[in-house]
């Protein structure tokens, strides 16, 4: 698999047992104290252990890589496009997610290393609202398969920065349009992609970009390393950017209430003739990343693109953004995706395990209270409920010694953290048809 900048990879088609999140059989850890914001102390983060949502999953296991996947931190790449051969697309056909939904919620961690970096949160099967700082709201998901698209209104830059974008008429005096019509905006498809780290827009916006730039910064816009402070950085204009709101039918989970309450959606601001419209802002934190090595910030705002444009990693980023693919909606919620925090907090994740034996024995026999009321019908039936569960207790222990001895013969397995992103990209990309097992 070759990438436009130059990177590829070699690997061969491998299928092995893997599921995502947490270590081998026992709950979730992090490190620090283990209690919530009472001070009481918790016996675990996760009681789910991970590998309930165990399935076969279909990789790619390289044997060689070039260009950035040798100089940067991630040296794989994660498929979530909705094509069969994505990751969660995968998980669902297996059964180990209830729906083709997935969730991802990026925060910017101070320091990185392939030990593993805080990178936020993925949620698979559906979103985590506790990690919502404001209501979710819903764009229109433009494509039917492969990439995710939205249809942008407007692309405004707002003096002075700022991370929300909830509106005030204060800030209304603070925009700046940059003045391109819709046609302009989505000549070529607007598609979201995690895989791809920066943001990169069409030509057609850099002219008007960089002028409004000069006018509200004094500097020109470029991608040349800037000597700046935090402070600094966080008053640098924020990119608000505005894409059409999902108009199908209502699915029951849209906030109520009057939209000029709701951070991410236009209101009756001017930004857009359609109050439920979706709005988004990047502040300068986000498209502005941090050189370490030279003490500079470099700009990761790009309008070079010939056609279509790439809100990328740095754009999502502050939002857990909710890919629900069979209803064609794309999802943003303002967030700081701090899932460590909030594991710490309240002590449990959102994951449902499969039920226990036990308690559902438990309801059979309370529902035979009712149904079966002679003392010979009820032995009779408590016989084939423990038959029953003499054969599922068997299938288990059989299920457990196959896994087991797949693990021995192939000797590796897949993990990924729900905490972490660890050495592993999370990308939008995949092949429309199956590789064959060797891919290049």
């Amino acid at each position: 698999m070759s990438y436009a900048e130059g990177s590829s990879w070699t690997a061969y088609e491998a299928i092995d047992l893997c599921y995502a999140g947490g270590p081998h059989d026992v709950p979730l850890d992090v490190d620090g104290p283990m209690t919530n914001t009472e001070n009481i102390a918790l016996d675990h983060t996760d009681p789910v252990d991970a590998s309930q949502f165990a399935f076969e999953l279909a990789f790619g296991c390289q044997v060689s890589i070039t260009g950035l996947f040798i100089t940067q931190l991630a040296d794989g790449i994660m498929g979530m496009e909705n094509e069969k051969t994505a990751f969660w697309k995968q998980m669902h056909l297996k059964n180990a997610i209830p729906r083709p939904e997935f969730s991802l919620c990026f925060t910017r961690s101070n320091e990185s290393g392939r030990d593993a970096s805080a990178a936020g949160a993925m949620t698979l099967g559906g979103v985590d609202p506790r990690l919502h700082s404001s209501p979710m709201v819903f764009a229109k998901n433009v494509k039917g398969s492969g990439f995710y698209a939205v249809h942008l209104k407007a692309v405004y830059l707002r003096e002075g920065g700022g991370v929300s974008a909830q509106m005030t008429p204060v800030d209304m005096g603070r925009i700046h349009n940059l003045g391109l019509s819709e046609s302009q905006l989505n000549d070529g498809n607007v598609i979201v992609d995690s895989g791809t780290t920066d943001t990169y827009f069409s030509s057609v916006l850099s002219a008007p970009f960089k002028k409004a730039w000069k006018e509200l910064t004094g500097m020109d816009y470029n991608h040349n390393p800037l000597a700046l402070s935090a402070e600094e950085v966080d008053a640098l204009p924020s990119i608000i950017l505005v894409m059409s709101g999902f108009d199908g039918n209502a699915v029951g989970d849209e906030p109520d209430g009057d939209p000029n309450d709701i951070a991410n959606y236009v209101g009756t601001t001017n930004l857009s003739e359609n109050p439920r419209d979706v709005v988004i802002a990047i502040p300068a934190a986000h498209y502005m990343e941090y050189d370490a090595d030279k003490n500079k910030y470099v700009p990761r705002f790009y309008t070079e693109e010939s056609s279509g444009s790439v809100l990328g990693a740095n754009a999502m980023m502050g939002h857990d953004v909710y890919f629900d693919i069979g209803r064609g909606r794309i999802g943003f919620a303002e967030s700081n995706c701090d899932y460590e925090a909030l594991l710490l907090s309240e002590g449990v994740s959102i994951s449902k395990p499969a039920r226990d034996l036990p308690s559902v024995a438990a309801e059979i026999l309370d529902d035979m209270k009712h149904e079966c009321s002679s003392t010979a019908c009820r032995g009779l039936m408590g016989l084939f409920i423990l038959g029953g569960m003499a054969i599922i207790v068997a299938g288990i222990r059989m299920t457990l010694a196959r896994r087991r001895a797949l693990e021995q013969s192939q000797g590796a397995g897949l993990e990924i953290s729900g905490l972490e992103f660890d050495s592993d990209s999370v990308d939008g990309g995949g092949d429309d048809e199956r590789p064959m097992p060797q891919i290049t």
